[in-house]
């Protein structure tokens, strides 16, 4: 299948699955509100807690935009058809989490941009945030879609737990990002790394994940 081609298939079929992309954009949103209705801060207290409960909640959006990504193509064949008549499982992989990033972590990335203005935070902070949030929330979904490679036939949960290490060093990082951004110091340090990561992972983690389903196929 050629990658236009694919890249259609797989946005016509994203589209129809409304629940499957706007589900976990409303829980981000939900967390969003929820979260200074639900905390007795001042303002400058509310500001200063926002960014880590902004990463954390992107971090649990996209492992439920990931939970079973890669089964209905599964149960239904698709995956098979494609190894059997010569397809690329690495494009259909690539092009899969692409989309799902451009219709999930896209909306959740300006959101959380918008809402951080929202939590008393400057506009030029939400500017340096935007590039940050775009990133890791691509590398987020890339990671969770590697635990639900490794977990196709055993559930969710396994999936996430395989993740979880994974996911340590880049929350350590956003830690050091958050303060970078309150700071103004070594920002973009600080993204240059992030972007170096997304640039070996987003092509990397598509051949090993390729891989693992050709190995449940088999």
């Amino acid at each position: 299948m050629k990658v236009k081609q694919s890249l259609k298939h797989e946005l016509i079929k994203l589209l129809k699955k409304t629940r499957a992309w706007l589900g976990p954009i409303l829980v981000f949103i939900l967390i969003m509100v929820a979260y200074p209705l639900t905390v007795e801060l001042t303002n400058q207290s509310l500001a200063d807690a926002f960014f880590p409960v902004l990463f954390i909640s992107c971090l649990m959006v996209m492992m439920l935009a990931t939970e079973g990504i890669f089964l209905e193509d599964y149960e239904d064949g698709s995956l098979e058809h494609l190894l059997i008549t010569g397809g690329s499982i690495y494009q259909s992989v690539f092009i899969k989490i692409l989309v799902h990033w451009c219709f999930i972590g896209i909306p959740v990335s300006i959101f959380g941009s918008l809402f951080n203005i929202g939590a008393g935070n400057t506009a030029y902070s939400s500017i340096l945030l935007l590039p940050s949030l775009l990133v890791s929330t691509y590398i987020f979904l890339i990671l969770f879609c590697f635990g639900n490679s490794l977990s196709l036939t055993k559930g969710s949960v396994l999936g996430t737990l395989i993740t979880m290490p994974l996911l340590l060093p880049m929350l350590v990082i956003l830690g050091k990002l958050t303060t970078a951004i309150m700071f103004n110091i070594n920002y973009f340090g600080f993204l240059i790394l992030l972007f170096g990561i997304l640039s070996i992972i987003m092509f990397i983690f598509p051949a090993i994940i390729s891989k693992i389903i050709k190995t449940h196929l088999e």
